[in-house]
């Protein structure tokens, strides 16, 4: 995959139909490192690790952990109003505690816990596309520490999340976003905005095609 030095900055992205009552936010707003169920959780993580590397292991593992599902659909009721969403992206906090897992919020629970021990210069959702039986949408977490990294959370046979990302030819980049900025790959096929469909999320990609090098 093309890495994050390839993307230029662009403005903050508005997503409405992906929240639960499709209220406007920007895609910022997803990565979470002030909440403090997120705080707790990565206090909670890495506790006693003293190596930074293993402290990553360790907060890339209990997303891992957590079981993957295509699409994450919710339904609550206001006074007798019903408010359905078909595949909702939830807050990292709410991801805490939802069960199973579509690969964004998965994605933006890693990067929540990793932006409490990287900077905003080292820690990112890649928005990307995938060939694995056609070209689909996915979302991985990436870093940069002493090179850069895709950390993959869909694929429990995964056993390291330190995947040079300039080897992944599986990932075609398309747009990289924390809680300060966001970044995209100039022509890449991502349609803007966010909101309008521009995602569909890979129906089987947990397979053994899929970094097989790593499993």
């Amino acid at each position: 995959m093309v890495t994050i030095d390839s993307s230029i900055p662009c403005d903050d992205q508005p997503v409405n139909q992906a929240t639960i009552m499709r209220e406007n936010r920007y895609l910022t707003s997803w990565i979470t490192p002030d909440s403090l169920e997120i705080q707790e959780k990565y206090k909670e993580l890495t506790k006693g690790i003293t190596d930074q590397r293993q402290r990553v292991i360790a907060l890339w593992d209990f997303v891992k952990r957590i079981p993957y599902t295509q699409f994450v659909k919710t339904r609550i009721q206001i006074d007798g109003k019903i408010f359905s969403q078909h595949d909702t992206w939830l807050d990292p906090a709410q991801t805490l505690v939802a069960g199973p897992l579509n690969c964004f919020n998965k994605s933006v629970l890693l990067t929540s816990l990793l932006r409490q021990e990287l900077s905003p210069d080292q820690a990112f959702v890649c928005l990307n596309n995938v060939n694995v039986d056609g070209v689909d949408g996915h979302a991985v977490s990436y870093i940069r520490l002493e090179d850069d990294y895709v950390l993959e959370t869909t694929n429990p046979g995964i056993k390291t999340p330190f995947m040079p990302a300039a080897g992944a030819d599986i990932y075609d980049a398309v747009s990289w976003f924390n809680d300060k900025w966001v970044s995209y790959v100039p022509g890449a096929s991502l349609r803007e905005p966010l909101g309008l469909c521009c995602i569909h999320w890979l129906e089987s990609y947990i397979n053994e095609r899929l970094c097989t090098e790593y499993v």
